[in-house]
């Protein structure tokens, strides 16, 4: 199995998780970029890369493993696993301190068989939860409906968590470890008790937009007894097959003013702007290259420009190195760089 090193300077997370891109100087590309160039959404998928990874990317080159780590006697590694077909199977994210490593969290991605997501498993070990989402999707392969189920896993030495809506399930955690899941009757019991909570997907037409509204329900009216069990609604709207915004609902009321504004050119995205309505909006510009991987992110708040994030690839379409710069002291807090350096295994 061969690997190849990087070193790589790699920005915090985006508080959003909404990821970005867009390309300045046009051109055709020259081979499949490393990352996709679309706005995406999954919690806790990310935490030291800017986009999705391509799965025709890793596909192609057979990439079986990234890692990326510092040199920092104290600190945080992670690792994304690939599947042949180049799909995420699971994602690490370990701290250490010297010699002592503490696993934090671990994400499994379960697929059916037509490569859509099916199931996600995530082991959050701070408290011994384990959330499972159960994908379903429309005739149009859209997704229609994610349950989420929330397992308590009892691992040793850990704060456990006994709220009423989580199950006992013993050695969940070993379970999902080893590439399995609890047999479907857990998930048709659960759901008969009303023991989930849900997001659920409607699709529509207003004016000239195509629109996906995500509302997410708590299905525990028999626990509670409460009636109204909406919790929170988004809604992104799409034009020509790209998003255009993004409205969060306030609670699961009418939409007001988008929360997100999105600005294509030639297919890729040219800036996002967060609370456009708002004198201290957020705009997140992106520069790329030939091959439509990103080589520039420029940070503007109230229009003043904080920070810059600089990509670099090798001549196969491999990142190289991520550079962040910020402008001014006190944004170091929130656009703090660290020194990673990135691995690369292969099938």
């Amino acid at each position: 199995m061969k690997s190849i090193t990087y070193p790589a300077y790699q920005r915090t997370p985006f508080l959003t998780l909404i990821l970005v891109c867009s390309m300045m100087n046009t051109g055709k590309a020259q081979g499949i970029p490393f990352y996709t160039v679309s706005p995406f959404k999954d919690e806790g998928y990310f935490t030291k890369t800017v986009f999705p990874f391509n799965p025709a990317f890793m596909k192609t080159n057979k990439v079986k493993s990234i890692l990326l780590k510092s040199d920092e006697d104290i600190g945080t590694k992670y690792i994304y696993n690939f599947t042949p077909n180049g799909s995420m199977e699971s994602m690490t994210t370990i701290r250490y301190d010297k010699e002592k490593i503490d696993t934090a969290f671990y994400a499994r991605y379960f697929y059916n068989a037509k490569g859509l997501i099916d199931k996600k498993a995530r082991i959050d070990y701070r408290d011994g939860i384990v959330r499972i989402n159960s994908y379903q999707y429309d005739q149009k392969n859209r997704i229609d409906i994610i349950r989420n189920f929330s397992l308590n896993s009892q691992m040793p030495n850990r704060q456990q968590n006994s709220d009423w809506q989580r199950e006992v399930i013993p050695r969940v955690d070993k379970m999902i470890l080893k590439g399995s899941l609890p047999k479907d009757s857990l998930w048709k019991r659960m759901i008969a008790e009303n023991s989930f909570s849900s997001w659920q997907y409607r699709y529509y037409t207003e004016n000239k937009f195509e629109a996906e509204e995500r509302t997410e329900y708590f299905n525990f009216q028999k626990n509670n007894g409460n009636s109204d069990t909406c919790h929170q609604k988004e809604t992104y709207y799409y034009l020509n097959g790209h998003p255009a915004g993004l409205f969060l609902h306030n609670g699961c009321g009418a939409k007001t003013s988008p929360t997100e504004v999105y600005q294509f050119k030639d297919g890729l995205l040219l800036q996002l702007t967060n609370a456009p309505s708002s004198s201290e909006s957020k705009i997140e510009k992106y520069t790329y290259n030939a091959s439509m991987n990103l080589v520039l992110m420029e940070d503007l708040w109230s229009g003043q420009k904080v920070s810059e994030l600089e990509m670099t690839y090798d001549e196969k379409g491999f990142l190289t190195s991520i550079l962040r710069k910020s402008k001014e002291m006190n944004m170091i807090h929130y656009f703090q760089d660290r020194n990673l350096k990135v691995t690369y295994s292969f099938y």
